[in-house]
């Protein structure tokens, strides 16, 4: 899937920092694929937007970095992905580090033709303390499914990645706690894909 779109929520307070971060961090790793991506931001993050980039396309790969709940992914507290456009996302790989969208959202995306889904099922938890582990989990199945890895391996290779993290975390029991929970809260729905 060489359409690659990136939401990103920048101008989140809480989170942007980190979302940018993990935008630099994947900017880097799809130019020295080769791959463009086509980023959205901010207020680009509506459900209007959205189906105007998505409906042309055949197959395309989404990521999302923004708040989430259950059922939605939000932007400055509006949802710009919910029931009202989950089929836009037919013959997609959906992949999100946004809370808890692996409860509810995940599901209703395969239902409406979504491929394959990679998400979070409880909270993300990201450590200020020190951010780039978390940066690094965040994105590393994404890039394992972009280096011709599919994407259930892709998660278990994920977990396996955290828990070198959890492992080498010294003297930061939080730290490490926050990673697991993390880990444990990653899930795969619907289609083993491979690129």
């Amino acid at each position: 899937m060489t359409n690659i779109i990136v939401a990103i929520d920048k101008e989140d307070e809480e989170l942007g920092g980190f979302f940018e971060d993990c935008d630099l961090d994947l900017n880097n790793f799809f130019s020295e694929k080769h791959l463009s991506v086509n980023s959205l931001q901010n207020n680009q993050l509506n459900h209007i937007y959205i189906g105007l980039v998505t409906e042309p396309l055949d197959t395309f790969t989404f990521l999302a970095y923004s708040h989430g709940s259950d059922n939605e992914l939000l932007s400055k507290g509006t949802p710009y992905i919910d029931e009202h456009n989950v089929e836009s996302f037919k013959n997609s790989l959906f992949y999100t580090c946004s809370c808890h969208t692996g409860k509810s959202l995940g599901s209703q995306l395969i239902e409406n033709g979504c491929l394959s889904y990679i998400g979070y099922k409880d909270k993300f938890i990201v450590w200020d303390f020190n951010r780039s582990p978390f940066i690094e989990c965040a994105n590393y199945a994404i890039k394992e499914i972009y280096s011709g890895i599919d994407t259930e391996q892709a998660v278990i290779n994920t977990k396996a990645k955290y828990n070198e993290y959890i492992d080498n975390y010294s003297n930061d029991l939080i730290g490490a706690a926050m990673l697991r929970s993390n880990r444990d809260a990653l899930t795969h729905l619907g289609k083993k894909l491979k690129l």
